[in-house]
């Protein structure tokens, strides 16, 4: 188990990189009024994280007052407190879909009691971070594969080689074939 980063009550959110649990929150509401010192101090300062999200993901939150001014960032919500996990790129913009919608998911229906939520973190951010593996590998494969239709000139002479060996190699079979 691991203690993670914490940025508290994000203002600059330009500087959020990478996976961010986001806790986004209003003084006057009164279920955040009760949720929000659960997160700052049995939440945060716990170390019931998963070993491999250390140096990873990073736990913030955003107040309505900089939230409102922030909504292209963190997309909308429909109460407070929403807590969010989503990926940022290395100049603090939200990862977005094909369709240009801002990548997340949403702790919902969790009770926001400090086991539940960490419990939420440790699945939602590693199921996310192995099927980013996945895809970077199966991306990977797909780009070698696209190489060997277009790539470069030494592969294209690799790909002549071996489809003028395998001709030779059909032509002997055939021979040998024929004569029987």
């Amino acid at each position: 188990m691991v203690m993670l980063k914490y940025e508290p009550e994000t203002k600059n959110v330009k500087k959020l990189k990478g996976p961010c649990v986001v806790v986004i929150h209003a003084e006057w509401c009164g279920h955040c009024k009760d949720f929000m010192p659960v997160y700052k101090n049995e939440i945060v300062p716990s170390n019931n994280f998963d070993e491999e999200l250390k140096d990873l993901l990073t736990l913030t939150s955003i107040e309505d007052k900089e939230y409102s001014n922030a909504k292209d960032l963190f997309g909308n919500i429909d109460g407070y407190p929403t807590i969010r996990y989503m990926t940022f790129d290395q100049s603090g913009k939200p990862l977005k879909d094909n369709n240009g919608a801002i990548v997340k998911i949403d702790a919902e229906n969790i009770p926001r009691e400090a086991k539940a939520i960490t419990e939420w973190i440790n699945t939602v951010v590693k199921n996310d971070v192995n099927k980013k593996k996945h895809n970077r590998k199966h991306n990977n494969n797909r780009d070698m594969n696209r190489g060997m239709r277009g790539g470069s000139k030494k592969t294209k002479r690799l790909v002549k080689r071996a489809v003028k060996k395998t001709k030779r190699v059909v032509k002997r079979v055939v021979k040998r074939i024929k004569r029987r």
